[in-house]
């Protein structure tokens, strides 16, 4: 604690207004500089409730102060100190009685030698009091000083420490939030996380607290606390363990035991799970009773869910075989994926975790069944990070695939499955994931004549900053690669299959009409062409079966004519099962121009026949019935269904600490440290961390390893260059100053993951991740922003710092599960900014935040039909209506012929309003949105009637070269302008200006 007086420096050139200016990719470049004068803290406390007839409190508190002890020949004291306790008698601490006085009162006495004082606010509340004790630093020191910094030192109380032991009295929890104001699912997280008590809330530090026998017994300070946060596990369920095997329900079609016996007692046992949750009820208090009638009725939904997906197995044959192959490619992928690793294993060891196997039970009837009651619900996979969320989401792919191949022989090629990602870097990484499971499926098909003769693939569809958009591109980046003797970056370096290494001369089949991918290897069972592309062109001309794509790239829909093929084109049906991966990443402004993009999309499917099913997932959400309407004009279903406690969903359930450890946090706020300057002295301290603490350890090498490599997480690319900074040369000089004799860490390897350098910058850095200490390329640290958030799954990682709370508890919680991922235990140091009002509250709350972090997830913004997005893109959503939904208006030409009196395109704008306004949050708000589409309507048939009228041609869009044609959509930077300025891409959707200072 340092003495009182004026601030005595600049808080710092970075400041949390500049986090506003966050663009769709989630990474602030800059932040204004604002000097502000910073005050150190010159107290430390804390707040807690208490109820009883007589209240007795002992206060107890410590502090230690250095001295100057020496001087030169000059008489100018020299660098050295000693260390000075302030404890009367020798005494560990000074204790101070304390009795409640009966009326709201201020306290305070003198403490630590008179140098600071012991403050005590009493202030009644409902029955009992709020009680706020604080030890204040008493000692003033002037600007005016000659030797400021060193009398500064002198007077600052260190090692500073504060309890509070209940005598007498009962510490209830801490008054937080009426019941009688929170709504539906605010009330049933109350009731969830009811076991996770608030005892005490922390000023200018952390507070912590003491149990025994139920009974808080004391209350204390914590200026570096740390809490273990329990892992979840998905191994759970009792019940019908051996329908989990992928090889027993491979052979579902041949075979019906498993559905005769062990299916069914895997659903007996969620059922079981389910009716002891309802018997909970009686016990619950009065107010809990409603919020936990509403959790047991949608746990009772799944199980008639999950009975309905039993049945229809039972008495489909199709969808029974096409369960079965989904089984089997799932296993053939798992087992080749382990066999190319050196790792192969029995078909018993490949096993669904019981929460996927519910999944696909779950949604089985509303993916097989256009006519299902379900068939309008997104059913969101709600799990906890490395859970296995994409495995539960691509065997409902592998069914849906097969399903539609069986029932459609003629009709069932095309697009099938629209996978949507937000982030460039986790769409490459998941199409590699997916890339197996494709080549699994087509390995299938090979060996059947009843899956159809069109291949089943895959395509990426991303912007051209990952891969080329025409034939020309492709050719163009394969012959520099070859003149250079390197593989060209075009996602795949290897069969996905196989795993044989690209060749640059013979893996590439290239020219200006075509690409593929080709695998040499005589022995692959997919030798010759891939069932992989991911060339714009390529994708047009064959539409794979499995599109995956970011979700920007949506905005192509407007302008290309050829993303038709897409929707089936003029001989296959349109996709019919859509995925949104991270579904909290769709918010804010992305989220509500993404909104609007989705009902054209959505509706042109519907205009084609087919009414999709959604299915999302997220390990982070809250209110998402609100963004999914707003989103897909639909229900949601949160699976698994969440249960009394939030320790227990059958599927998923905490483990004790006794059984396995958790993942650490540990607050660290440096107070005489400003931005720049606050993360050396940690970054220094982890550097040195494992060889001091390992040296003598047997297995040395393994412990130095699995706490080699930090992760350092920052909100802003400037901070990613501020921390670079620090390594460079702080770093270093603290390290000496921590041990001047050890040579380890003196050189620290550094990387960075940012948005700036490119996908395969950044996939090189994910493989050197991987690297273990000693060999070579292995990573020291790396710095990066919140592009690690999702999709960074790397097993050795286990230790991250955090520079500055976050924006979003999501973001915290997704950048904090990516390391403790594996058997080693995760530890994240959470490095508080001192000036960052945001970094200052969750420090002073950090046991009851940590304890339960998903408590306090925040709502995602999403606004779609507001005016200001509408004025963006409703006008994109439209044209994608009328040029994709196979009613004559695809070609740039056809623009001209627009006419709203025609059938096709007045039942298209009639089911375009419809499915907007099944988004609108209340009728006013869809009666502006019909409104709003009838001037576009307006607008558009006038531009016709305008071209016509000058005898000039109209197209959806036109280059700078023809100055005659109309133009209905432009880019908000072309030289000629038309009708609509229309975005080519998602990625950067909020307008910048220019602001000048006068």
């Amino acid at each position: 604690m340092s003495s009182s007086g004026e601030g005595i420096d600049p808080a710092g050139d970075e400041v949390e207004a500049a986090e506003a200016a966050t663009g769709a990719s989630g990474e602030s470049s800059a932040e204004p500089a604002i000097v502000r004068r910073y005050i150190p803290p010159s107290s430390l406390g804390f707040s807690f409730f208490i109820t009883g007839r007589r209240i007795e409190l002992q206060l107890l508190c410590s502090a230690v102060r250095y001295e100057r002890t020496e001087r030169d020949e000059s008489g100018r004291y020299k660098n050295e100190w000693t260390r000075k306790a302030l404890v009367p008698d020798g005494s560990s601490e000074e204790v101070v009685d304390v009795t409640c006085p009966d009326k709201e009162q201020h306290q305070s006495c003198g403490v630590l030698a008179d140098r600071a004082r012991l403050d005590i606010l009493w202030r009644r509340f409902a029955d009992g009091w709020i009680v706020t004790v604080a030890l204040c630093n008493t000692q003033v020191v002037t600007d005016d000083s000659r030797e400021f910094a060193m009398e500064r030192a002198e007077h600052t109380l260190f090692e500073a420490n504060l309890r509070c032991v209940v005598d007498s009295g009962e510490v209830g929890e801490y008054p937080r939030v009426d019941r009688r104001l929170l709504d539906d699912e605010e009330q049933e997280i109350e009731l969830q996380y009811a076991g996770q008590r608030i005892f005490a809330i922390g000023h200018g530090c952390a507070a912590d607290w003491g149990v025994a026998n139920g009974w808080v017994t004391e209350l204390r300070t914590e200026t570096m606390p740390m809490v273990e946060v329990p892992q979840m596990t998905a191994d759970t369920g009792t019940g019908g363990d051996a329908a989990l095997s992928l090889a027993v329900l491979s052979r579902l079609d041949d075979c019906a035991d498993p559905l005769a016996s062990a299916l069914p007692a895997f659903v007996d046992g969620y059922a079981a799970w389910a009716g002891r949750q309802g018997e909970m009820l009686s016990g619950l208090a009065e107010d809990d009773r409603a919020a936990g009638e509403r959790i047991c009725q949608r746990i009772g939904t799944t199980v008639k869910r999950m009975r309905g997906g039993l049945a229809l197995l039972g008495m489909d044959a199709q969808v029974r075989l096409a369960f079965a192959l989904a089984n089997r490619a799932m296993l053939d992928q798992m087992r080749q994926h382990d066999v190319v690793r050196g790792k192969s294993r029995g078909d018993d060891a490949y096993r669904w975790r019981p929460f996927q196997l519910a999944f696909l039970l779950t949604v089985l009837e509303s993916a097989a069944d256009p006519e299902s009651e379900d068939r309008d619900t997104v059913d969101l996979i709600w799990f906890p990070t490395g859970g296995g969320k994409t495995e539960a989401y691509l065997g409902l792919i592998a069914f849906q695939i097969a399903l539609r191949r069986l029932r459609h022989p003629h009709t069932g090629g095309g697009t099938c499955v629209l996978m949507r990602y937000t982030l460039r870097l986790l769409t490459r990484d998941q199409y590699l994931r997916a890339s197996r499971l494709i080549c699994a499926l087509e390995r299938v098909r090979r060996e059947r004549d009843d899956l159809g003769t069109e291949p089943i693939s895959v395509g990426l569809w991303v912007g051209k900053a990952t891969c080329p958009n025409t034939f020309a591109d492709a050719a163009t980046l394969v012959a520099e690669a070859r003149a250079r003797g390197e593989l060209p970056a075009m996602v795949l370096d290897s069969c996905p299959w196989c795993g044989q290494g690209f060749n640059p001369r013979s893996s590439y089949q290239v020219s200006g009409r075509q690409f593929g991918f080709l695998c040499s290897n005589t022995q692959c069972d997919l030798y010759g062409t891939l069932p992989c592309n991911v060339v714009d062109e390529a994708l047009y001309a064959n539409p794979p079966t499995m599109l995956v794509a970011t979700v920007d790239k949506f905005a192509r829909l407007a302008w290309e004519e050829r993303a038709s093929a897409f929707f089936g084109g003029a001989q296959c049906l349109p996709p019919e099962l859509i995925i949104q991966d991270e579904l909290h990443l769709i918010s804010s402004a992305l989220g509500s121009v993404a909104g609007l993009y989705e009902a054209g999309l959505d509706t042109v499917l519907r205009l084609r026949g087919i009414y999709p099913k959604y299915i999302a997932s997220t390990a982070t959400i809250r209110m998402a019935t609100q963004q999914v309407r707003r989103l897909y004009g639909r229900v949601v279903s949160v699976f698994p269904s969440p249960g009394l406690s939030r320790d227990d969903s059958y599927f998923a359930r905490t483990v004790p600490l006794t059984q396995h450890p958790g993942r650490i946090y540990v607050g660290y706020l440096a107070p005489m440290l400003n931005r720049q300057k606050c993360l050396a002295p940690l970054a220094a301290a982890m550097l040195l961390a494992p060889d001091a603490l390992f040296k003598d350890e047997r297995e040395r090498a393994a412990l130095l390893d699995a706490w080699w490599t930090q992760i350092v997480y920052h909100g802003s690319l400037k901070g990613v260059g501020n921390s670079h900074t620090a390594f460079v040369s702080d770093v270093g000089e603290f390290i000496r100053l921590l041990d001047p004799q050890s040579d380890a860490r003196r050189q620290t390897s550094i990387a960075q993951l940012t948005s700036l350098q490119t996908a395969e910058e950044n996939s090189a850095i994910f493989t050197r991740l991987a690297l273990q200490r000693g060999a070579d390329g292995c990573l020291d640290a790396v710095l990066a922003t919140n592009m690690v958030s999702v999709g960074l799954d790397v097993a050795r990682l286990a230790l991250m710092t955090i520079n500055g709370q976050p924006l979003t508890t999501a973001e915290y919680i997704q950048a904090s599960s990516r390391v403790g991922r594996s058997d080693v235990p995760g530890v994240a140091f959470m490095n508080y900014y001192r000036d960052q009002a945001r970094s200052l509250s969750h420090y002073e709350s950090f046991r009851p935040f940590h304890e339960a972090f998903y408590r306090f997830v925040e709502p995602t913004s999403v606004t779609p039909f507001t005016y200001q997005a509408r004025l963006r893109a409703l006008h994109a959503a439209l044209v994608i209506v009328i040029r994709h939904a196979r009613i004559g208006f695809a070609g740039n030409d056809d623009a001209a012929r627009f006419d709203p009196d025609i059938a096709g395109v007045d039942k298209a704008i009639r089911e375009f309003k419809r499915r907007c306004g099944q988004s609108a949050t209340d009728t006013r708000q869809q009666a502006e949105i019909e409104t709003h589409i009838d001037s576009l309507v307006v607008a558009w048939r006038d531009e016709v009637e305008r071209c016509r009228t000058l005898s000039c041609a109209l197209r959806y869009q036109e280059s700078d070269n023809d100055k005659a044609a109309g133009r209905l959509l432009y880019n908000h930077d072309d030289r000629i302008t038309g009708l609509w300025p229309t975005l080519q891409s998602l990625r950067n959707v909020e307008n910048s200006a220019l602001l000048k200072v006068l």
